[in-house]
């Protein structure tokens, strides 16, 4: 595989920031790109910085964010995901999520097993408009894929079980 110029040196400059081999970040790079970036940009992939996400759901009303994160459910998103794992089923919801931690910089995954059910919390940095965009959105998806979920809702995160 050729690198060019630009490409190696910003590669370079990150493996030094980073301490890490040009190798590692060239991988994290490509993983990227296989695991996430390829299938959502079928689906209309766009990177926004945090500041103008937050300012957008800040001017939104709450009914309004409520409704956007319901439409998000059966939207495009369960073609995203199907894509992806193969199917729409609560197993592929969470690969999906854990992707979107992973790559997408939307909130953080954390997921945690205990007696036979799985409790998944997502930590976000927009505020409690952030929350309930995020609430809407999990509850729609999963009724989408067949699945009732009690979702808990706090300031910087929302908290299922399944």
């Amino acid at each position: 595989m050729r690198i060019g110029e630009i490409a190696y040196k910003a590669l370079q400059e990150d493996a030094k920031k980073q301490n890490a081999s040009l190798n590692t970040i060239a991988n994290q790079i490509l993983l990227a790109y296989a695991e996430h970036d390829r299938y959502l940009k079928k689906h209309g992939l766009l990177k926004v910085i945090t500041p103008l996400f937050t300012q957008l759901l800040d001017a939104g009303s709450d009914e309004s964010i409520i409704e956007a994160g319901k439409a998000l459910g059966p939207g495009a998103i369960p073609s995203a995901i199907i894509s992806m794992t193969g199917e729409l089923t609560v197993p592929g919801i969470l690969d999906w999520l854990k992707r979107m931690g992973t790559y997408s910089n939307l909130f953080d995954y954390n997921e945690i097993s205990h007696g036979g059910k799985t409790s998944v919390t997502l930590a976000q940095s927009f505020g409690p408009k952030g929350s309930l965009l995020l609430a809407s959105y999990l509850d729609s998806l999963f009724k989408t894929a067949g699945k009732q979920i009690k979702i808990t809702q706090l300031r910087d995160s929302v908290t299922f079980e399944v």
